[in-house]
């Protein structure tokens, strides 16, 4: 392991209430595949473990990186408190939004391995030979691969703004997928400008990145994700804010999703500022009781109903 990577472990073991490890497989295919890596919970131990040995210390150096942004309370997470009642299609919708959350964490991740002099040519001839058996080429119409096509070149790009020359890598990329390509590079322009050192710039992004996705697919005539409502993010909230009466920060409403955990009727609070789902209640069965249950919800601190729910949230500085 190299010492870099060691030194972040033991970064995260200094945070973790356990014992964080690392396991990586033998097979070395020259590809480096960014999703293939897994987090297993032993007892009081968590196993990280890499599937192949290609560029195994920048892969677990990114999952560690990844790990220390949400210890430390910087990085919004993304919850799936909402089913539609169809295990494939939560399924797809659920690694649509976790692969767009990515993204933008990697923004902040492949940057700072970058200056960890961890992103080298040679990971980046494996991240490419990744993509490419990952994705068929395109044929010139939209077909069932284009939105992955889309969410992996739009992650490539963001990988390729740390690279010192990256005209080969993109040119690869833009030949190979140009309408991705081309939509890629709308989509990532923000996120590379943004200044992503506070929490709230982070979920500003996210949830950007959630509406242009939607945007590309309406205009390719595919369906949308609408992650806006179906996917729970982090809160990124003021000292001001933790104080108010949730009916001055939320908008609540009935939504056509089922609650996952209690599977009944959905209400969704939805941020007034940027309308992302931050959380999911359902209200009592009995119609009668919901006029005040509604009532005391709208009255009650924002600070309390997190806390009533249990729901995390970053407390903005």
């Amino acid at each position: 392991m190299n010492p870099k990577v060691k030194s972040l472990l033991d970064a995260v073991n200094q945070l973790y209430p356990g014992t964080v490890m690392s396991r990586v497989g033998a097979e070395n295919t020259g590809a480096l595949h960014i999703d293939r890596v897994n987090q297993e919970i032993l007892g009081q131990r968590l196993l990280i473990e890499i599937a192949e040995e290609t560029e195994s210390d920048f892969l677990l150096a990114n999952e560690l990186l990844k790990m220390l942004l949400t210890f430390n309370g910087i990085t919004p997470q993304v919850f799936f408190a909402l089913t539609f009642k169809d295990d494939k299609l939560d399924e797809q919708l659920i690694q649509i939004a976790t692969r767009m959350h990515r993204v933008v964490v990697h923004a902040i991740t492949y940057r700072e391995l970058a200056k960890k002099q961890m992103l080298t040519q040679q990971t980046a001839d494996a991240y490419l030979a990744g993509v490419q058996s990952e994705l068929t080429p395109e044929n010139g119409d939209l077909d069932e691969e284009s939105l992955w096509r889309l969410l992996m070149v739009l992650d490539a790009l963001v990988f390729a703004d740390n690279l010192v020359e990256a005209n080969d890598f993109t040119a690869v990329l833009a030949n190979k997928y140009p309408l991705a390509y081309t939509a890629a590079q709308k989509l990532s322009e923000p996120i590379l400008k943004a200044d992503l050192k506070q929490s709230r710039q982070i979920r500003h992004q996210m949830v950007t990145l959630f509406v242009g996705v939607d945007e590309v697919l309406a205009s390719w005539g595919k369906p949308t994700v609408n992650a806006k409502e179906y996917v729970t993010l982090t809160s990124v909230l003021s000292q001001r804010q933790l104080a108010l009466p949730v009916n001055q920060v939320f908008t609540i409403f009935h939504s056509e999703m089922t609650d996952f955990q209690t599977k009944k009727t959905a209400y969704v609070g939805l941020n007034k500022g940027d309308e992302q789902n931050s959380f999911v209640i359902t209200p009592p069965e009995n119609e009668a009781d919901r006029p005040a249950f509604f009532k005391a919800l709208y009255a009650m601190k924002v600070s309390e109903l997190f806390k009533k729910l249990a729901l995390p949230y970053i407390e903005r500085v």
